[in-house]
Protein backbone atom coordinates (compact mmCIF):
# COMPACT_ATOMS: atom_id res chain seq x y z
CA UNK A 1 0.00 0.00 0.00
CA UNK A 2 1.40 3.40 -0.95
CA UNK A 3 2.45 5.99 1.86
CA UNK A 4 -0.35 8.41 0.28
CA UNK A 5 -3.13 5.68 0.63
CA UNK A 6 -2.11 4.65 4.13
CA UNK A 7 -2.07 8.20 5.40
CA UNK A 8 -5.52 8.94 4.30
CA UNK A 9 -6.43 5.59 5.25
CA UNK A 10 -5.55 6.65 8.78
CA UNK A 11 -7.03 10.30 8.32
CA UNK A 12 -10.38 8.36 7.45
CA UNK A 13 -9.82 5.33 10.22
CA UNK A 14 -9.75 8.49 12.96
CA UNK A 15 -13.16 10.21 11.10
CA UNK A 16 -15.40 7.23 11.60
CA UNK A 17 -14.22 6.25 15.04
CA UNK A 18 -15.90 9.72 16.31
CA UNK A 19 -19.19 8.59 14.26
CA UNK A 20 -21.24 9.27 17.40
CA UNK A 21 -20.93 12.98 17.53
CA UNK A 22 -19.13 13.99 14.00
CA UNK A 23 -20.91 13.50 10.84
CA UNK A 24 -22.88 10.20 11.65
CA UNK A 25 -19.69 8.27 10.54
CA UNK A 26 -18.58 9.80 7.06
CA UNK A 27 -16.31 11.87 5.71
CA UNK A 28 -17.00 16.03 5.94
CA UNK A 29 -18.29 17.68 3.04
CA UNK A 30 -21.18 19.57 1.13
CA UNK A 31 -23.68 17.56 -0.73
CA UNK A 32 -26.61 19.90 -1.71
CA UNK A 33 -27.04 23.88 -2.12
CA UNK A 34 -29.77 26.15 -2.43
CA UNK A 35 -30.09 29.37 -3.37
CA UNK A 36 -32.46 32.75 -2.24
CA UNK A 37 -34.42 34.93 -5.27
CA UNK A 38 -34.73 37.83 -2.92
CA UNK A 39 -31.10 37.93 -2.05
CA UNK A 40 -28.35 36.75 -4.32
CA UNK A 41 -25.67 37.52 -1.83
CA UNK A 42 -27.09 34.19 0.87
CA UNK A 43 -26.07 30.42 0.00
CA UNK A 44 -26.93 27.62 2.11
CA UNK A 45 -25.25 24.46 1.83
CA UNK A 46 -26.10 20.87 3.42
CA UNK A 47 -23.26 19.04 4.64
CA UNK A 48 -22.32 15.73 6.32
CA UNK A 49 -22.17 17.90 9.91
CA UNK A 50 -24.98 19.73 9.55
CA UNK A 51 -25.60 22.78 7.01
CA UNK A 52 -23.02 25.88 6.54
CA UNK A 53 -24.89 29.11 4.92
CA UNK A 54 -23.04 32.21 3.61
CA UNK A 55 -24.68 36.03 3.79
CA UNK A 56 -21.86 37.35 1.50
CA UNK A 57 -21.49 34.78 -1.82
CA UNK A 58 -19.40 32.77 -0.61
CA UNK A 59 -16.78 35.21 0.96
CA UNK A 60 -17.23 32.87 4.95
CA UNK A 61 -19.56 30.42 6.29
CA UNK A 62 -21.60 29.76 9.42
CA UNK A 63 -22.39 26.54 10.44
CA UNK A 64 -25.43 25.12 12.33
CA UNK A 65 -25.18 21.70 14.08
CA UNK A 66 -27.07 18.61 12.95
CA UNK A 67 -28.12 18.46 16.57
CA UNK A 68 -29.76 21.80 16.06
CA UNK A 69 -31.74 20.17 13.19
CA UNK A 70 -32.54 16.75 15.18
CA UNK A 71 -31.35 14.23 12.76
CA UNK A 72 -31.60 11.96 15.98
CA UNK A 73 -28.19 10.58 14.80
CA UNK A 74 -29.02 8.75 11.66
CA UNK A 75 -26.97 8.67 8.83
CA UNK A 76 -29.34 11.38 6.63
CA UNK A 77 -29.18 13.59 3.70
CA UNK A 78 -32.27 15.52 4.43
CA UNK A 79 -33.85 17.38 1.51
CA UNK A 80 -33.78 21.26 1.73
CA UNK A 81 -35.35 24.12 0.42
CA UNK A 82 -35.03 28.10 0.60
CA UNK A 83 -38.42 30.02 0.44
CA UNK A 84 -38.98 34.02 -0.78
CA UNK A 85 -38.63 35.43 2.15
CA UNK A 86 -35.29 33.06 3.43
CA UNK A 87 -37.41 30.78 5.52
CA UNK A 88 -35.05 27.30 5.83
CA UNK A 89 -37.62 23.72 5.08
CA UNK A 90 -36.01 20.66 5.99
CA UNK A 91 -36.95 17.03 5.99
CA UNK A 92 -35.52 14.98 8.50
CA UNK A 93 -35.63 11.50 8.73
CA UNK A 94 -37.32 11.77 12.09
CA UNK A 95 -41.01 12.58 10.71
CA UNK A 96 -42.68 16.01 10.07
CA UNK A 97 -40.80 18.68 8.63
CA UNK A 98 -38.34 21.34 10.36
CA UNK A 99 -39.04 25.26 9.39
CA UNK A 100 -35.97 27.68 10.63
CA UNK A 101 -37.38 31.67 10.00
CA UNK A 102 -33.92 33.07 11.62
CA UNK A 103 -30.68 31.78 9.73
CA UNK A 104 -31.11 28.47 11.29
CA UNK A 105 -30.89 29.59 14.98
CA UNK A 106 -34.11 27.72 16.01
CA UNK A 107 -36.11 25.14 14.31
CA UNK A 108 -39.81 24.17 14.81
CA UNK A 109 -41.57 21.33 13.64
CA UNK A 110 -44.40 21.75 11.07
CA UNK A 111 -47.56 20.84 12.28
CA UNK A 112 -50.54 18.82 10.63
CA UNK A 113 -51.14 17.69 8.12
CA UNK A 114 -47.02 17.14 7.90
CA UNK A 115 -47.06 15.35 11.72
CA UNK A 116 -46.34 11.90 12.00
CA UNK A 117 -45.07 11.67 8.44
CA UNK A 118 -42.23 10.81 6.64
CA UNK A 119 -41.40 13.25 4.32
CA UNK A 120 -38.75 12.16 1.21
CA UNK A 121 -38.60 15.23 -0.48
CA UNK A 122 -39.76 18.69 -1.46
CA UNK A 123 -39.16 21.69 -4.13
CA UNK A 124 -39.66 25.27 -4.46
CA UNK A 125 -42.18 26.62 -7.06
CA UNK A 126 -40.06 28.68 -9.23
CA UNK A 127 -42.96 30.79 -10.85
CA UNK A 128 -43.35 31.95 -7.04
CA UNK A 129 -40.80 30.79 -4.21
CA UNK A 130 -43.28 31.77 -1.65
CA UNK A 131 -44.49 28.10 -2.09
CA UNK A 132 -43.03 24.32 -1.47
CA UNK A 133 -44.52 21.58 -2.20
CA UNK A 134 -43.47 18.55 -0.23
CA UNK A 135 -44.08 15.15 -0.68
CA UNK A 136 -44.40 12.43 2.00
CA UNK A 137 -44.47 8.46 2.00
CA UNK A 138 -45.00 7.41 5.13
CA UNK A 139 -45.95 3.30 5.50
CA UNK A 140 -48.88 2.21 7.66
CA UNK A 141 -49.19 -1.04 7.03
CA UNK A 142 -48.15 -4.48 5.76
CA UNK A 143 -50.95 -6.24 3.51
CA UNK A 144 -51.28 -9.68 3.47
CA UNK A 145 -48.90 -10.44 0.57
CA UNK A 146 -46.36 -9.10 2.51
CA UNK A 147 -46.55 -5.63 0.75
CA UNK A 148 -46.11 -2.31 2.12
CA UNK A 149 -49.17 0.32 1.84
CA UNK A 150 -48.09 3.82 2.00
CA UNK A 151 -50.02 6.92 2.88
CA UNK A 152 -49.06 9.72 0.14
CA UNK A 153 -49.53 12.72 0.33
CA UNK A 154 -48.33 16.08 -1.33
CA UNK A 155 -48.56 18.98 0.72
CA UNK A 156 -48.03 22.90 0.24
CA UNK A 157 -47.19 26.01 1.55
CA UNK A 158 -47.75 29.47 -0.36
CA UNK A 159 -46.92 31.68 2.96
CA UNK A 160 -43.04 30.91 3.43
CA UNK A 161 -43.39 27.53 5.34
CA UNK A 162 -45.87 29.74 7.72
CA UNK A 163 -48.87 27.28 6.92
CA UNK A 164 -49.57 23.67 4.82
CA UNK A 165 -51.90 22.14 3.25
CA UNK A 166 -52.47 18.45 1.77
CA UNK A 167 -52.51 19.42 -2.16
CA UNK A 168 -53.28 15.72 -3.31
CA UNK A 169 -53.71 12.32 -1.72
CA UNK A 170 -51.56 9.66 -4.09
CA UNK A 171 -52.27 6.30 -4.76
CA UNK A 172 -50.91 3.96 -1.70
CA UNK A 173 -49.48 0.99 -4.03
CA UNK A 174 -46.13 3.02 -4.93
CA UNK A 175 -43.23 4.23 -2.13
CA UNK A 176 -42.67 8.28 -3.53
CA UNK A 177 -38.97 9.45 -3.93
CA UNK A 178 -39.07 12.77 -5.61
CA UNK A 179 -41.40 15.75 -6.34
CA UNK A 180 -41.10 19.02 -8.74
CA UNK A 181 -42.84 21.35 -10.48
CA UNK A 182 -42.51 22.83 -14.02
CA UNK A 183 -41.18 26.60 -14.47
CA UNK A 184 -43.04 27.50 -16.86
CA UNK A 185 -46.42 25.92 -15.57
CA UNK A 186 -46.80 25.77 -12.15
CA UNK A 187 -49.84 23.23 -12.71
CA UNK A 188 -47.28 20.44 -13.96
CA UNK A 189 -46.32 18.57 -11.55
CA UNK A 190 -44.01 15.42 -11.26
CA UNK A 191 -44.16 12.49 -8.62
CA UNK A 192 -41.54 9.61 -8.34
CA UNK A 193 -41.17 6.52 -6.83
CA UNK A 194 -41.14 2.74 -7.45
CA UNK A 195 -43.77 0.20 -7.29
CA UNK A 196 -44.90 -1.43 -3.95
CA UNK A 197 -45.34 -4.82 -5.44
CA UNK A 198 -42.21 -4.38 -7.77
CA UNK A 199 -39.15 -2.73 -6.73
CA UNK A 200 -37.74 -2.82 -10.08
CA UNK A 201 -40.58 -0.81 -11.65
CA UNK A 202 -40.47 3.12 -11.42
CA UNK A 203 -43.45 4.72 -11.16
CA UNK A 204 -44.04 8.43 -12.87
CA UNK A 205 -47.40 10.29 -11.38
CA UNK A 206 -48.02 13.66 -13.18
CA UNK A 207 -50.73 16.36 -12.67
CA UNK A 208 -51.30 18.65 -15.60
CA UNK A 209 -54.24 20.86 -13.57
CA UNK A 210 -52.24 21.67 -9.91
CA UNK A 211 -52.81 18.40 -8.29
CA UNK A 212 -56.56 17.76 -8.95
CA UNK A 213 -55.93 15.10 -11.19
CA UNK A 214 -53.07 12.47 -11.95
CA UNK A 215 -51.72 10.55 -14.89
CA UNK A 216 -49.76 7.16 -13.97
CA UNK A 217 -46.65 5.90 -16.17
CA UNK A 218 -44.02 3.69 -15.49
CA UNK A 219 -40.21 2.90 -16.12
CA UNK A 220 -38.67 -0.44 -16.33
CA UNK A 221 -35.51 0.15 -13.81
CA UNK A 222 -32.30 -1.73 -14.77
CA UNK A 223 -30.72 -4.67 -12.47
CA UNK A 224 -29.09 -3.21 -9.17
CA UNK A 225 -31.07 0.03 -9.25
CA UNK A 226 -34.21 0.67 -7.81
CA UNK A 227 -34.64 4.70 -6.70
CA UNK A 228 -36.42 6.60 -9.90
CA UNK A 229 -35.32 10.62 -9.38
CA UNK A 230 -36.80 13.37 -10.89
CA UNK A 231 -34.00 15.52 -11.75
CA UNK A 232 -34.98 18.28 -14.10
CA UNK A 233 -37.91 20.20 -16.46
CA UNK A 234 -37.19 22.34 -19.43
CA UNK A 235 -37.42 25.76 -18.40
CA UNK A 236 -39.87 26.09 -21.46
CA UNK A 237 -41.59 22.65 -21.98
CA UNK A 238 -42.85 21.06 -19.35
CA UNK A 239 -42.91 17.79 -21.37
CA UNK A 240 -39.36 17.32 -21.50
CA UNK A 241 -38.36 15.88 -18.47
CA UNK A 242 -34.93 14.38 -17.16
CA UNK A 243 -34.80 11.37 -14.57
CA UNK A 244 -31.71 9.91 -12.87
CA UNK A 245 -32.05 5.45 -12.40
CA UNK A 246 -29.19 4.89 -9.00
CA UNK A 247 -28.89 2.14 -6.96
CA UNK A 248 -31.40 2.11 -3.78
CA UNK A 249 -29.60 3.21 -0.78
CA UNK A 250 -26.35 3.68 -2.43
CA UNK A 251 -25.29 6.85 -0.62
CA UNK A 252 -21.51 6.49 -0.88
CA UNK A 253 -21.90 5.97 -4.75
CA UNK A 254 -20.48 2.28 -5.18
CA UNK A 255 -23.51 1.25 -7.89
CA UNK A 256 -23.84 2.39 -11.62
CA UNK A 257 -26.14 4.86 -12.26
CA UNK A 258 -27.92 6.52 -15.50
CA UNK A 259 -29.49 9.17 -16.83
CA UNK A 260 -33.00 9.18 -19.17
CA UNK A 261 -34.81 12.02 -20.74
CA UNK A 262 -38.70 12.11 -21.79
CA UNK A 263 -39.93 13.91 -24.15
CA UNK A 264 -43.55 12.92 -23.90
CA UNK A 265 -44.59 13.78 -19.96
CA UNK A 266 -42.86 10.94 -18.62
CA UNK A 267 -44.76 8.62 -20.89
CA UNK A 268 -41.44 6.82 -22.29
CA UNK A 269 -37.99 7.50 -21.99
CA UNK A 270 -34.40 7.66 -23.88
CA UNK A 271 -31.18 7.39 -21.92
CA UNK A 272 -28.90 9.64 -22.14
CA UNK A 273 -25.50 8.60 -20.17
CA UNK A 274 -24.20 6.39 -17.31
CA UNK A 275 -21.73 6.63 -14.62
CA UNK A 276 -19.70 3.79 -13.37
CA UNK A 277 -20.61 4.01 -10.15
CA UNK A 278 -23.06 6.66 -8.51
CA UNK A 279 -24.69 9.95 -10.16
CA UNK A 280 -24.82 12.33 -7.56
CA UNK A 281 -25.08 15.53 -9.51
CA UNK A 282 -27.56 17.04 -12.36
CA UNK A 283 -27.79 20.18 -13.39
CA UNK A 284 -30.31 21.72 -16.28
CA UNK A 285 -28.61 25.15 -17.63
CA UNK A 286 -31.42 27.99 -17.20
CA UNK A 287 -32.30 28.06 -21.09
CA UNK A 288 -32.87 24.21 -20.86
CA UNK A 289 -29.93 23.60 -23.78
CA UNK A 290 -27.29 22.14 -21.75
CA UNK A 291 -27.02 19.41 -18.63
CA UNK A 292 -24.04 18.88 -16.56
CA UNK A 293 -24.15 16.10 -14.38
CA UNK A 294 -21.34 13.50 -12.42
CA UNK A 295 -20.54 11.25 -9.55
CA UNK A 296 -17.81 11.09 -7.24
CA UNK A 297 -16.21 8.40 -8.75
CA UNK A 298 -16.78 9.44 -12.50
CA UNK A 299 -16.52 13.17 -12.82
CA UNK A 300 -18.13 15.70 -14.41
CA UNK A 301 -19.80 16.02 -18.29
CA UNK A 302 -21.52 18.51 -19.87
CA UNK A 303 -22.83 18.61 -23.12
CA UNK A 304 -26.59 19.28 -25.04
CA UNK A 305 -29.70 18.41 -23.10
CA UNK A 306 -30.24 15.84 -25.98
CA UNK A 307 -27.37 13.81 -24.74
CA UNK A 308 -26.04 14.14 -27.99
CA UNK A 309 -21.95 14.65 -26.78
CA UNK A 310 -21.32 14.52 -23.63
CA UNK A 311 -17.48 15.69 -22.36
CA UNK A 312 -16.02 15.17 -19.30
CA UNK A 313 -14.62 18.79 -18.00
CA UNK A 314 -13.54 17.83 -14.90
CA UNK A 315 -12.12 14.80 -12.27
CA UNK A 316 -13.77 16.63 -9.58
CA UNK A 317 -15.61 14.12 -7.25
CA UNK A 318 -19.14 15.50 -7.86
CA UNK A 319 -21.55 15.36 -4.93
CA UNK A 320 -24.21 17.92 -6.42
CA UNK A 321 -24.86 20.27 -9.30
CA UNK A 322 -26.70 23.60 -9.65
CA UNK A 323 -26.71 25.85 -12.68
CA UNK A 324 -29.36 29.32 -11.26
CA UNK A 325 -27.33 30.96 -13.82
CA UNK A 326 -26.01 30.72 -17.49
CA UNK A 327 -22.53 31.39 -16.61
CA UNK A 328 -22.87 30.10 -13.07
CA UNK A 329 -22.32 26.20 -12.54
CA UNK A 330 -22.05 25.10 -9.43
CA UNK A 331 -20.26 21.95 -7.45
CA UNK A 332 -19.88 19.81 -4.46
CA UNK A 333 -16.82 18.55 -4.74
CA UNK A 334 -15.50 15.86 -2.07
CA UNK A 335 -12.50 17.10 0.05
CA UNK A 336 -10.23 15.73 0.82
CA UNK A 337 -9.79 14.50 -2.43
CA UNK A 338 -10.76 17.81 -4.15
CA UNK A 339 -9.12 21.22 -2.84
CA UNK A 340 -12.74 22.58 -1.56
CA UNK A 341 -16.45 21.75 -1.03
CA UNK A 342 -18.00 23.98 -2.77
CA UNK A 343 -17.12 25.59 -6.32
CA UNK A 344 -17.88 27.73 -9.02
CA UNK A 345 -17.38 27.60 -12.83
CA UNK A 346 -17.90 30.29 -15.24
CA UNK A 347 -16.96 28.13 -18.32
CA UNK A 348 -19.04 24.98 -18.10
CA UNK A 349 -16.65 23.55 -15.76
CA UNK A 350 -13.35 23.84 -17.54
CA UNK A 351 -12.19 25.63 -14.36
CA UNK A 352 -13.43 26.57 -11.11
CA UNK A 353 -13.25 29.20 -7.89
CA UNK A 354 -13.24 28.01 -4.63
CA UNK A 355 -16.24 28.96 -2.77
CA UNK A 356 -16.32 27.20 0.42
CA UNK A 357 -13.79 25.00 1.98
CA UNK A 358 -14.25 23.17 5.32
CA UNK A 359 -11.46 25.19 7.04
CA UNK A 360 -13.51 28.47 6.29
CA UNK A 361 -16.38 27.18 8.70
CA UNK A 362 -17.34 29.38 11.98
CA UNK A 363 -20.11 28.55 14.17
CA UNK A 364 -23.25 30.63 13.43
CA UNK A 365 -24.07 33.79 15.62
CA UNK A 366 -26.80 33.06 17.24
CA UNK A 367 -28.51 34.41 20.68
CA UNK A 368 -28.30 32.62 23.50
CA UNK A 369 -31.36 31.07 24.14
CA UNK A 370 -31.69 29.34 20.77
CA UNK A 371 -31.69 26.05 19.83
CA UNK A 372 -28.03 26.34 17.99
CA UNK A 373 -27.03 27.52 21.30
CA UNK A 374 -28.40 24.91 23.08
CA UNK A 375 -26.92 21.97 20.93
CA UNK A 376 -23.77 23.18 19.24
CA UNK A 377 -21.60 24.75 22.06
CA UNK A 378 -20.27 21.16 22.99
CA UNK A 379 -20.49 19.68 19.27
CA UNK A 380 -18.01 22.91 17.90
CA UNK A 381 -15.60 21.76 19.97
CA UNK A 382 -15.57 18.27 18.71
CA UNK A 383 -16.72 19.30 15.33
CA UNK A 384 -13.69 21.82 14.63
CA UNK A 385 -10.63 19.32 14.37
CA UNK A 386 -12.83 17.48 13.11
CA UNK A 387 -12.92 19.41 9.64
CA UNK A 388 -9.71 21.32 10.79
CA UNK A 389 -11.24 24.76 10.85
CA UNK A 390 -9.06 27.62 11.69
CA UNK A 391 -11.40 29.48 13.66
CA UNK A 392 -8.98 32.55 13.86
CA UNK A 393 -11.86 35.04 12.07
CA UNK A 394 -14.68 33.15 13.93
CA UNK A 395 -16.41 35.54 16.31
CA UNK A 396 -17.80 34.02 19.87
CA UNK A 397 -21.23 32.76 18.71
CA UNK A 398 -22.22 31.55 22.78
CA UNK A 399 -22.41 35.13 23.58
CA UNK A 400 -23.89 37.14 20.79
CA UNK A 401 -26.77 39.11 21.19
CA UNK A 402 -29.99 39.18 19.79
CA UNK A 403 -30.69 41.53 17.24
CA UNK A 404 -34.02 42.08 15.52
CA UNK A 405 -34.63 40.42 12.27
CA UNK A 406 -35.84 43.70 9.74
CA UNK A 407 -38.16 40.75 8.19
CA UNK A 408 -40.09 40.34 10.44
CA UNK A 409 -42.65 42.66 12.63
CA UNK A 410 -44.54 41.26 16.00
CA UNK A 411 -47.45 40.81 13.55
CA UNK A 412 -46.20 38.26 11.11
CA UNK A 413 -43.50 36.34 13.02
CA UNK A 414 -45.06 33.01 13.36
CA UNK A 415 -45.38 32.63 17.55
CA UNK A 416 -43.02 29.58 17.80
CA UNK A 417 -39.98 30.43 16.11
CA UNK A 418 -37.31 33.15 16.97
CA UNK A 419 -36.31 36.47 15.24
CA UNK A 420 -32.80 35.97 15.71
CA UNK A 421 -30.86 37.36 12.95
CA UNK A 422 -27.03 37.29 11.97
CA UNK A 423 -24.65 39.89 10.86
CA UNK A 424 -23.76 39.59 6.73
CA UNK A 425 -20.25 40.00 6.71
CA UNK A 426 -18.23 42.14 3.77
CA UNK A 427 -17.90 40.68 0.32
CA UNK A 428 -14.62 40.12 -0.41
CA UNK A 429 -12.89 38.55 -3.36
CA UNK A 430 -10.66 34.80 -3.31
CA UNK A 431 -7.39 35.59 -4.59
CA UNK A 432 -5.96 34.28 -7.83
CA UNK A 433 -5.03 30.45 -6.46
CA UNK A 434 -8.35 30.15 -6.04
CA UNK A 435 -9.34 29.50 -9.20
CA UNK A 436 -8.35 26.04 -10.49
CA UNK A 437 -8.59 24.71 -13.92
CA UNK A 438 -8.40 20.89 -14.04
CA UNK A 439 -5.39 20.56 -15.12
CA UNK A 440 -3.87 22.13 -12.03
CA UNK A 441 -5.96 19.72 -10.38
CA UNK A 442 -3.58 17.05 -12.07
CA UNK A 443 -0.44 17.88 -10.01
CA UNK A 444 0.88 14.98 -7.93
CA UNK A 445 1.87 15.30 -5.16
CA UNK A 446 -0.50 17.81 -3.64
CA UNK A 447 -1.49 18.61 -0.46
CA UNK A 448 -4.63 19.53 0.31
CA UNK A 449 -6.18 21.10 3.79
CA UNK A 450 -5.76 18.06 5.14
CA UNK A 451 -2.66 17.53 5.08
CA UNK A 452 -3.18 14.60 2.96
CA UNK A 453 -1.26 14.32 -0.24
CA UNK A 454 -3.98 13.05 -2.71
CA UNK A 455 -4.11 13.01 -6.74
CA UNK A 456 -7.03 13.91 -8.79
CA UNK A 457 -6.12 12.84 -12.55
CA UNK A 458 -6.93 14.30 -15.83
CA UNK A 459 -10.33 14.72 -17.63
CA UNK A 460 -9.51 11.81 -20.03
CA UNK A 461 -8.44 9.25 -17.06
CA UNK A 462 -9.62 8.00 -13.57
CA UNK A 463 -9.74 9.02 -10.08
CA UNK A 464 -6.97 6.79 -8.45
CA UNK A 465 -8.18 5.41 -5.04
CA UNK A 466 -11.47 5.94 -4.94
CA UNK A 467 -13.37 2.78 -5.56
CA UNK A 468 -11.10 1.00 -3.40
CA UNK A 469 -11.55 3.12 -0.91
CA UNK A 470 -15.17 3.63 -0.94
CA UNK A 471 -14.89 -0.61 -0.47
CA UNK A 472 -12.09 0.19 2.53
CA UNK A 473 -15.03 2.88 4.14
CA UNK A 474 -17.58 0.10 3.79
CA UNK A 475 -15.26 -2.18 5.97
CA UNK A 476 -14.15 0.54 8.38
CA UNK A 477 -17.29 1.86 9.09
CA UNK A 478 -18.41 -1.64 10.26
CA UNK A 479 -15.36 -2.06 12.41
CA UNK A 480 -15.51 1.38 13.63
CA UNK A 481 -18.96 2.09 14.66
CA UNK A 482 -20.13 0.90 18.19
CA UNK A 483 -24.01 0.45 16.49
CA UNK A 484 -26.08 0.14 14.01
CA UNK A 485 -27.69 3.78 12.14
CA UNK A 486 -30.53 3.76 9.70
CA UNK A 487 -29.64 5.25 6.08
CA UNK A 488 -31.09 7.29 3.43
CA UNK A 489 -29.96 7.85 0.05
CA UNK A 490 -29.45 11.67 -1.27
CA UNK A 491 -31.86 12.26 -4.09
CA UNK A 492 -31.71 16.30 -4.17
CA UNK A 493 -28.21 17.28 -5.40
CA UNK A 494 -29.17 17.64 -8.40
Amino acid sequence: MSGRLSSLLVIVCGWLLTASALANGRMPGANDLVFSAGDPTRLVARATFGIVHSEDRGASWSWVCEQAIDVSGVIADPPIAMTADGSLVLLPPTGSALVSSDRGCNWVRAPAPLAATRGVDLTVDPSDEKRVLVVTSTLRKVDDAGFGVYENLVVETRDDARSFVVLATLPADFEAETIEVARSDARRIYVSGSDAYDPRLGVILRSEDAGATWSRSTLNLPAGTGSLWISGIHPRDPDRVWVRVAARGDTIGLLPARLYLSTDKGVSFTMLAATGKGMFGFALSPDGNRVAYGGPSDGLFVGPSDGSAFVKRSSLGVRCLRWPEQQALYVCASEPADPFSLGVSSDEGGSFRALYRLTDTCPASCAMGTSFAASCQAAWSQTRPFIQASGAMCSVPWSAPTRTDAGWDDASAPPTMSSADVDSGPNRSLDASSVLTDAALTAEPRANASGCDCQISSASGSRPYVGALAMMLLALGLACRRHERGTRSTRRSG
